[in-house]
């Protein structure tokens, strides 16, 4: 069975990346906190039992690395059309003509 192709709307896409983009922030803030000397601690009923501030930076550097590939893929996607009309220019010819 070959690959399905749907068509999600503009509008959705663009949501996506605004998540994107503000889950990428808040675990940027995050590291910068951590880094800043803030303390993260794993618990039980209020009371703190081990620090978990390299654990929690570790998977925060997840997410920031994560969604970067992810609006690299997206910037990558929206720029081919402009990629693909440059090279035509310099061929002189559209996608749509045919070579014989």
């Amino acid at each position: 069975m070959g690959e399905i192709e749907r068509l999600v709307p503009s509008g959705v896409i663009e949501q996506w990346v605004f998540h994107l983009r503000r889950q990428r922030s808040r675990a940027q803030d995050t590291i910068w906190l951590i880094d800043q000397g803030y303390t993260l601690h794993d618990g039980q009923r209020g009371t703190p039992t081990a620090d978990a501030s390299e654990r929690f930076r570790r998977e925060q550097q997840t997410v920031v690395d994560e969604v970067d590939q992810l609006l690299e893929l997206y910037d990558r996607i929206n720029l081919r059309s402009s990629e693909f009309v440059a090279a035509e220019r310099k061929q002189g010819r559209r996608a749509t003509d045919r070579i014989v």
